[in-house]
């Protein structure tokens, strides 16, 4: 077989699609194809050695993590039930609204958690969001702080009549809340169709901002009285005027990893979100936000074995570890450098 068949690596390139532009049909890619100028035959594997792209994830994920979930009540006892939950979120980066929608708060980078505690505030109190669609929004119930010595944020009620405590990311009713016409949408459409807000079942703002405890937990230091950050099972009693304090300290790094998958392999990697049998590698970012992302693998040989043995394309998918794309704009290009096994 002639060695022009035979490379040793070959790049990947996001600007080398000439057809990129038909995958951003909302301004963003995750995708892209390669046509090889000369085939690839009789390959055995592939691995990734090299990748270099833009860490493109704010802080908190624009599908998955702009919603916090609390509940309120007038009584301090038991009371995490549907009719109570309430949600303070953010709208996506990219968010423009469809028509007569003003009173919303974006995401976007932030560079401290202080300036992300100001922009929750802004969301929760008058003018931040509203009601026909975020339906179980009350404007200045709630308000969050961040203490600079434990490093954690806090939330309390502000009305002077509310009892509150946040709500964990496996709640049921939060399950449910998003299953509903009352969960909250974007903005109407002059049609009256109405786009919902992005979410991933299981994952919200609370954990990212430290209200990270699970529906069936009870913390360490739990007792009738304790404040464990999250409404569990047996329902936690928390108290007007007394601000709750997270468990854990916020996450600001948004996405931790990158997935990525090839349409040339069909057995040789699974991720454990979608069950996927294409992942090639897991790239971890390592750079803030708005910053190039370079890594290089180990020298360990470990190819994906199972590619087929004439290639004249290769496509790449990129997912982040949430198991929702990696969502680049057309300006961020994205190279990827494997090694090819015979």
């Amino acid at each position: 077989m002639a060695t022009l068949n035979h490379p040793d690596k070959f790049v990947l390139d996001a600007y080398s699609d000439p057809l990129l532009d038909t995958y951003l049909p909302n301004g963003v890619y995750n995708r892209w194809t390669n046509q090889l100028k000369t085939p690839i035959l009789n390959a055995r594997g592939v691995q990734l050695i090299n990748a270099n792209l833009v860490n493109s994830a704010l802080q908190l994920n624009d599908q998955s993590q702009l919603m916090f979930f609390y509940y309120a009540s007038t009584t301090n006892t038991n009371f995490p039930v549907l009719a109570n939950l309430h949600c303070v979120r953010l709208l996506p980066s990219n968010y423009v609204p469809l028509t007569g929608y003003t009173t919303y708060v974006r995401n976007r980078y932030f560079n401290n958690v202080p300036e992300l505690v100001a922009a929750l505030n802004q969301a929760a109190s008058t003018g931040g969001d509203s009601v026909g669609n975020n339906p179980t929004w009350v404007a200045d119930q709630i308000a969050f702080s961040y203490d600079t010595t434990t490093r954690k944020i806090s939330v309390g009620a502000i009305d002077g009549t509310s009892f509150i405590c946040p709500a964990a990311a496996d709640d049921p009713n939060v399950a449910t809340l998003l299953a509903s016409a009352s969960r909250p949408f974007m903005s109407t459409a002059a049609s009256g169709s109405a786009i919902p807000q992005p979410f991933v079942a299981g994952i919200t703002m609370n954990a990212r901002l430290g209200f990270a405890m699970g529906y069936r937990s009870r913390g360490a230091w739990w007792s009738v009285t304790s404040q464990v950050g999250c409404a569990s099972q047996l329902g936690l009693p928390t108290f007007s005027g007394t601000p709750i304090e997270a468990d854990a300290n916020p996450i600001l790094l948004g996405s931790q990893n990158v997935n990525v998958y090839l349409s040339i392999i069909t057995g040789s990697g699974m991720d454990s979100w979608s069950g996927r049998k294409n992942l090639v590698s897991t790239i971890p970012l390592q750079v803030a936000p708005l910053n190039i992302n370079s890594y290089t693998t180990n020298s360990a040989e470990v190819p994906a074995i199972s590619v087929p043995s004439e290639i004249y394309e290769i496509s790449v998918e990129l997912y982040d570890d949430s198991g929702v794309p990696f969502l680049q704009p057309p300006n961020y290009n994205t190279e990827l450098t494997f090694s090819v096994y015979y």
